[in-house]
């Protein structure tokens, strides 16, 4: 039986969901309950940025731009709009960021109720 282990990050305060908040190697369906533009704070400073809100009591997610265009692609329309009500499918990749290779939530580029 695998032993279950808990990421680092899990330990932080961390507001918005994460690579670590997927279970290694495992995709997670979510269901959008709302996609708005807000101010965070990162390391950089504050800035305007795209957030899902997630059903099922999941932090929210901070949508770049790859992960835009792929929910866009999976569920049919530009509109942030329409994407309230439907769901998505994240998962984990290995990417080049702030001159490391770390681990970053991404979006599948399908519906995965229509896959299903």
């Amino acid at each position: 039986m695998a032993e279950h282990k808990t990421h680092w990050k899990k330990m932080t305060n961390t507001n918005y969901f994460g690579s670590w908040d997927l279970e290694a190697g495992k995709d997670m369906i979510v269901l959008i309950k709302e996609v708005r533009k807000e101010t965070i704070q990162n390391a950089q400073g504050r800035e305007e940025k795209a957030v899902a809100y997630l059903d099922g009591g999941l932090k929210p997610l901070i949508l770049n731009t790859t992960n835009l265009k792929a929910i866009a692609k999976a569920l049919g329309s530009p509109y942030i709009e329409d994407w309230a009500g439907r769901k998505i499918q994240l998962y984990t990749e290995k990417v080049a960021a702030f001159g490391e290779i770390t681990e970053a939530v991404r979006v599948r580029d399908f519906d995965p109720e229509a896959a299903a």
